[in-house]
């Protein structure tokens, strides 16, 4: 029950409230079931990403960029050409973002090219979906993808959740699809 009003207490002060009105019942619920409603209803949100023309601006804007270069750059894998046309034509749509759209070569684990990166940061284009877009046609849209981190501030490792398998791609729905892809 404590937890519960410490929590209470601190996201009224997050929302700059001095006073709060709480039901008996959030103080007295079972903290398991609290954090499970708490993540539905108001972390879910925050946890998500999609690399898209959508979700693009969010993403490139991490303050833990520490090389000065304020022009994003994204890498899209070798064989994708529509999702490559997708990210120019995104670039074109907003020029404020001044996104360089780089495809990676055929085998981009030559160490050469690999090195190379160092000078160069950017964000790998996750997998895509085509959709019907507003005009009647088709475009890509980003499938979801969780970040950890934000409310679950730690590291987490590809080997803690490795199953008999160097890589693998994991689905959780809670009102879309989810993908969560971890690579050791």
């Amino acid at each position: 029950m404590l937890s519960n009003l410490l929590q209470e207490l601190a996201l009224a002060r997050d929302h700059n409230r001095k006073r709060i009105v709480l039901d008996e019942a959030r103080l007295t619920e079972n903290p398991v079931d609290r954090l499970s409603r708490m993540i539905k209803h108001s972390f879910w949100h925050s946890l998500t990403r999609r690399i898209d023309g959508e979700g693009l601006e969010i993403i490139t804007a991490d303050p833990k960029n520490r090389t000065g270069r304020v022009n994003p750059r994204i890498y899209v894998p070798h064989g994708e050409p529509a999702m490559a046309e997708y990210y120019r034509k995104v670039a074109k749509e907003k020029p404020h973002m001044n996104l360089d759209v780089q495809v990676l070569p055929p085998k981009p684990d030559d160490p050469q090219f690999v090195k190379s990166l160092n000078s160069k940061p950017g964000i790998l284009a996750l997998a895509m979906n085509e959709v019907d877009d507003t005009c009647g046609g088709k475009t890509l849209k980003g499938i979801p993808f969780i970040v950890p981190g934000a409310r679950f501030n730690e590291v987490w490792s590809s080997k803690s959740f490795r199953i008999g398998s160097e890589h693998f791609c994991f689905s959780y729905i809670i009102g879309t699809r989810i993908s969560f892809l971890l690579v050791s």
